[in-house]
């Protein structure tokens, strides 16, 4: 099946007719030119999230930096990890709900609401913060609803995409999407310690708020395409049956996904705790403040944002799953660097070339899943995904926190690198998915 929105067969060079345009669809200019440039609803939606997701950098790190200040040294590697643990829930015990959600309504209503949700939210702790008056435990319940809007949203942007582009452009689209994380959070990295520096704690929550808001403002003027009627009976029950199954089931019903979601959520059991030891590495091995922190972060999503715009230019013939294991073992290489030598300058260059390893390999995994998977189904399956591959973050988050406050940052930057090693050998043995009856391959 081709993008929603296109019959088969219809050339994807036509200009937009009247229908066409009551839909949201927009003509594309050319595809001799950049994405950004000839897709105005895809550039608009991209760029919100480039706002919100920056702004939303530059407040985790000034709140963990502002945790770290407010606890006892023998404490925090714990609280920091529960903390990124309320962040990891929602998107484990809401999964099933999310999926229903995302394939019944409108992407756009749906991000939109979640944006709004996340401003309001954000500008009542801002008022807090100014005040002076932000309780310690206070942060967790924000924590919380921030977490639960973007356990909504993400998997809503991914499944966006065929509604926003062309099927010639979805790698391309895949790309910038999977670089928005890392275009904000470099910004948000580079900026943050001399953002915290000048408009503190309070500045940076408002900030934040700021971005949420104009991030809905571009969703607000995107236009997007609709989702086919004819997808919606296969979307309530993600088998054509007519019959609500499991998440688990849902995924054994699409050959060869179900094994690399699990590769994937051991990946991520060793890979997440970066953003955890990093403020540890920095306080109590470099001996260092936010401005090295800051500087390490943006090595580490300057890496992601060049493998996600790379990954375009690589071509892996059917062996994604391979391509892959290579990226998380360089991956794993690299975060073995800091636990043999104690220099910012070592770190910083490992962060960087393993951050763009990573980067390559997202890409063509996502890549690969909006070739195989039913469009009718994308919403569940993306909502899904999120939750496989946020399986173990509390356990990684807790577990790494508390190694945290007993062993040396070393010794947890080794532990991350040998347990990616042994993943990546898995993830090499693994086939290939096969596209599906209604996918967009």
């Amino acid at each position: 099946m081709g993008a929603p929105g296109r019959a088969a067969g219809q050339p994807a060079h036509r200009q937009a007719g009247p229908a066409d345009r009551r839909a949201g669809v927009t003509a594309p200019l050319t595809r001799q030119g950049p994405l950004l440039l000839r897709n105005r609803d895809f550039a608009l939606v991209w760029l919100g999230q480039v706002f919100a997701q920056g702004g939303t950098r530059v407040y985790q790190i000034g709140l963990l930096w502002w945790l770290l200040g407010q606890l006892p040294e023998h404490a925090r590697g714990l609280a920091s990890g529960a903390f990124l643990v309320v962040g990891a829930l929602p998107s484990l015990l809401l999964v099933r709900p999310i999926g229903r959600l995302l394939d019944r309504a409108p992407s756009r209503r749906v991000m939109l609401r979640a944006e709004l949700v996340a401003c309001a939210v954000v500008t009542v702790l801002a008022l807090f913060a100014f005040a002076d008056s932000v309780a310690l435990w206070a942060v967790y319940p924000v924590g919380l609803v921030l977490a639960v809007c973007q356990a909504v949203f993400d998997p809503c942007l991914s499944k966006s995409v065929p509604e926003l582009v062309d099927e010639a452009d979805i790698e391309r689209a895949v790309g910038f999407e999977a670089s928005t994380q890392s275009v904000a959070n470099f910004a948000g990295a580079a900026f943050g310690a001399v953002l915290l520096a000048t408009i503190g704690f309070a500045g940076a929550v408002a900030l934040n708020a700021v971005t949420y808001a104009l991030a809905a403002g571009c969703l607000w003027v995107a236009r997007f395409r609709r989702v086919p009627a004819a997808a919606q009976g296969v979307a309530e029950s993600g088998s054509g049956t007519g019959e609500p199954v499991g998440t688990w089931a849902f995924l054994g019903s699409l050959p060869g996904v179900r094994p690399l979601l699990g590769c994937f959520a051991a990946a991520n059991f060793f890979a997440t705790p970066t953003l955890l030891i990093l403020p540890l590495y920095t306080r109590s091995v470099l001996h260092a403040g936010a401005d090295t922190l800051s500087r390490l972060e943006t090595a580490l999503w300057l890496g992601l944002l060049v493998g996600a715009f790379a990954a375009g230019h690589v071509r892996v013939r059917g062996r994604t799953a391979r391509f892959g294991a290579a990226c998380i073992a360089a991956f794993a290489l690299c975060l073995g660097v800091p636990g043999l030598v104690d220099a910012s300058t070592a770190y910083l260059v490992a962060l960087a070339v393993g951050g763009a390893c990573l980067g390559m390999s997202n890409v063509k995994f996502t890549a690969l899943f909006q070739r195989v998977v039913p469009d009718g189904v994308k919403g569940r399956f993306f909502a899904a995904l999120q939750a496989a591959v946020s399986l173990t973050f509390p356990v990684a988050f807790l577990g790494f926190g508390a190694l945290g406050d007993t062993v040396a940052p070393q010794v947890l930057c080794l532990v991350q690198a040998g347990g990616l090693v042994l993943v990546a050998g898995l993830l090499a043995t693994m086939r290939e998915p096969v596209a599906t009856p209604g996918s967009a391959a």
